[in-house]
């Protein structure tokens, strides 16, 4: 794919998972320009506004779905590397959504 269209399917899904977000009642916004280096969303998760990073490939993460497959979370680690956690995008709206409603217990404490 060329620097334009693929520029624009870029675009195209970061809109796209801001809507779905934002249906879920997460308040997601799209920040991201082309020009301008840095995150593509911010989402507030546990009352931090979180950068976001969107990656969208035809098949690049084919491998990362089939190990999804009939699973709810998926780690992957690196050598020397932190983990990271895989879920569907169904699941991290309802633990961010959820992640809202959370009050810190230490909020207010001297």
């Amino acid at each position: 794919m060329s620097g334009r269209r693929s520029r624009d399917k870029g675009a195209r899904t970061e809109r796209a998972i801001v809507r779905l977000l934002q249906g879920q009642g997460i308040a997601a916004t799209k920040i991201s320009r082309a020009w301008c280096p840095g995150a593509d969303l911010h989402v507030p998760i546990l009352g931090v506004d979180r950068a976001v990073e969107v990656k969208c490939r035809a098949a690049g993460f084919r491998k990362l779905y089939d190990w999804l497959q009939d699973r709810d979370v998926l780690i992957v680690n690196a050598d020397r590397q932190e983990p990271l956690v895989v879920l569907r995008m169904s699941l991290a709206a309802m633990i961010a959504r959820a992640g809202s409603d959370y009050t810190n217990p230490n909020e207010g404490a001297a």
